[in-house]
């Protein structure tokens, strides 16, 4: 130890060991002014940025250490680790190499080897890596359970969780993998087993913020609200900075209209997107006041980071776009079965043209054997199950097909399978009905609208080319025609008289500001009563405060009885009145519902495609003059039509002449169109 400063390597090293980390740092640094390869001050430099976060700043110091002790197996395992942290995966390969030569036949370099190996998605390898850990040393619970992530990541779910169990057999107390075995219970929707699993990890380690994110993902998905939002609340009290848990947090939120502006909010998301941070989901942003601007920022930033660009050439389609034959229109969605998305394109393939096209159906959720689903496995040419299937052998079934077209029912919703798009299905791929929203891929060629949710001043806010169809691109079901008997108002508990304003809605969709204008209205409206959607037990109690804390007594709230048949629904839908739209994010199939169960939509046209799908509904009917152009002219019109009964019914007759009449009901007409648009975008690829 060189005499001029030894005294400062030892008062460096007790600072590090007494954990005072950065007054270690100070010394360290002082030391390597004085000489800039002392080996000790590096190392401890190092680790002390290490150990405060700082990896990527760590990485260089404990590199330069290594090159001057190369044969040190511990110091290359503190450059792993800083370099494994710090996302520096191709670096931290060549570390492993050389940790390899110095402790050979080692299972847990073997193992993180592997897990550096799948991070770089060279996923064949990595499964080699682990397989050799486990080779090495069987009883090394953490190979099986890095090996569950792998499958899990795959989509070999059952083998992941086969992984998991075999590595909590071995260590039951691991709390991460108990976690992870509950992600892999609820990718197969065994939702019940997912919430033990999380609460299994939560009770070893209750601290652990992943796991109760995860935990509220389960029960968000369990329609839980309320809880969901205690476990993303937690999750944030104690990691902040997990990837999109901000969002989930102020999903779960909207979920319970709670409206309180303590973090998370609307405004500090906003805020959060514009910075390109990994803070919320796309779908989420729909029900906020987010511009197009903030939703395309969103969907590019979760799409960097779920589905980023992939090293194989795009796969090579003998057939053309568009040829002699029948051309072959994929359609992908995880809502073929009791789901609007369902729905509607069990009345679109009713309709389709079989003489010139085939239509392949890919199932991307677990098999329900509902009414819905059965009818539209009936429905395709070709239909195809790719529940638990990875993506490369799903990749490999689709590619024999030889699609002209593959569609994307999904968009960001639960269940999608976005990243299979991104290794190009079909020389055409289009996102389509299920989001309404820009994918921000690059590798979906259209999307498909009409001039009113998309006018062509906002072409710059989505990644793909529109395709537009003729009226509204939004088709509706118009399988039921008869409704039955009118079901009385008390059986609704609905009141004997008074006007009834509706909206069945999602609680998400409410937000404060038309929240406070319908209670204007039940104020302004003598007797009127306000028909909701039953949402969770937390937000009826909050909608209810609101009411309240507005001036007006929550009794006039009357929440739905859900009704198992659609046409029992369809049929209780008449006893509205006037059906009241939210402006963020729209009615769809619920604003469609109410028009062909003849109950007149209001609405305010928003800035958005998801603001705007009613007002695209009410153009394509005819019936433009129940479109407001402002809130003030929303309420205006509401309380013109719940105060003049004569001009109501005169709004009712119109529409149901216009439903005879117009385009939106037309649905062979709508299908003709959609297969027009199909040919034309195959027409253009062709040339």
């Amino acid at each position: 130890m060189p005499q001029a400063y030894s005294h400062l390597i030892q008062q460096m090293l007790l600072e590090f060991q007494q954990q005072r980390l950065e007054s270690a740092e100070r010394v360290a640094n002082t030391v390597l002014r004085l000489n800039s390869k002392d080996l000790i001050a590096l190392q401890i430099l190092g680790l002390c940025m290490a150990m405060q976060g700082q990896l990527r700043e760590a990485v260089p110091l404990l590199l330069k250490a290594a090159q001057l002790d190369p044969k040190n197996a511990e110091l290359l395992s503190n450059l792993a680790r800083a370099q494994h942290g710090a996302g520096l995966y191709r670096e931290v390969l060549e570390t492993y190499t050389k940790l390899l030569h110095l402790v050979p036949d080692s299972a847990q370099i073997e193992t993180d080897r592997g897990t550096a190996l799948a991070k770089l998605r060279r996923y064949d390898d990595a499964e080699n890596a682990y397989e050799k850990a486990i080779t090495l040393q069987p009883d090394y619970f953490l190979a099986w359970s890095n090996r569950g992530n792998l499958f899990s990541e795959l989509r070999l779910t059952e083998q992941a969780i086969q992984s998991y169990e075999k590595a909590l057999q071995l260590n039951p107390n691991y709390a991460e993998t108990w976690t992870n075995l509950g992600n892999a219970f609820f990718n197969l929707n065994r939702f019940s087993d997912a919430v033990i699993s999380h609460e299994k990890a939560l009770s070893l380690n209750p601290e652990y913020g992943e796991a109760w994110s995860n935990y509220g993902n389960t029960l968000l998905e369990m329609k839980e609200d309320g809880r969901a939002y205690e476990s993303y609340a937690k999750a944030f009290q104690i990691k902040p900075d997990v990837p999109f848990l901000y969002g989930q947090l102020l999903s779960a939120k909207l979920g319970s209209c709670d409206w309180d502006q303590a973090e998370p909010n609307t405004n500090a998301i906003l805020a959060r997107v514009e910075a390109n941070e990994k803070v919320c989901l796309p779908f989420v942003l729909l029900s906020t006041p987010a511009s197009l601007k903030q939703q395309l920022s969103c969907a590019k930033v979760f799409i960097a980071d779920r589905c980023p660009p992939v090293s194989n050439k795009l796969v090579k389609h003998q057939r053309p776009a568009v040829n002699k034959q029948k051309i072959r229109i994929g359609y992908f969605s995880s809502d073929f079965k009791q789901h609007p998305v369902g729905i509607l394109m069990e009345n679109i393939l009713n309709l389709h043209d079989r003489t010139s096209f085939e239509f392949y159906g890919y199932f991307l959720n677990k098999k329900t054997l509902d009414p819905v689903e059965t009818s539209i496995n009936r429905l395709f040419d070709s239909a195809h199950d790719l529940f638990g299937m990875t993506d490369k052998d799903a990749h490999a079934l689709i590619s024999q097909h030889q699609l002209d077209i593959a569609i994307d029912l999904n968009g960001h919703t639960s269940g999608a399978r976005t990243a299979l798009f991104s290794h190009r299905l079909a020389p055409i791929q289009v996102n389509y009905l299920g989001y309404a929203g820009t994918s921000g891929a690059a590798f979906f060629d259209y999307l498909i609208a009409d001039r009113i949710v998309i006018p062509e001043s906002d072409h710059a806010f989505f990644t793909e080319k529109i395709a537009y169809l003729p009226d509204s691109f939004f088709p509706v079901d118009t399988a039921i025609r008869d409704f039955g008997d009118l079901p009385s108002r008390n059986s609704q508990g609905l009141p004997g008289d008074g006007f009834v304003f509706a909206c069945f809605n999602n609680a998400y969709k409410i937000q404060p500001e038309i929240f406070k204008r319908w209670m204007s209205l039940l104020k302004t409206v003598e007797g009127s009563v306000l028909w909701l959607t039953t949402p969770s037990n937390k937000a009826i109690k909050n909608l209810q405060a609101a009411c309240e804390d507005l001036g007006v007594n929550s009794s006039r709230l009357i929440f739905a009885k859900r009704e198992v048949e659609r046409k029992d629904h369809l049929s209780r839908l008449r006893l509205a009145d006037l059906f009241l739209d939210t402006p963020n994010y729209n009615a769809h199939a619920t604003c469609a519902d109410a028009l062909w169960a003849g109950v007149p939509v209001l609405t305010q046209a928003g800035s958005t495609f998801a603001g705007r799908v009613a007002a695209s509904q009410l153009h394509a009917l005819g019936m433009a003059d129940c479109i407001a152009i402002s809130s003030e002219a929303y309420t205006e019109k509401a309380i013109e039509l719940a105060s003049n009964p004569v001009l109501l019914q005169s709004l009712r007759d119109r529409l149901s002449q216009n439903s005879k009449t117009t385009p939106l009901f037309d649905s062979k007409l709508y299908v003709r169109n959609l297969e027009n648009l199909y040919r034309e975008i195959g027409a253009n690829k062709a040339n």
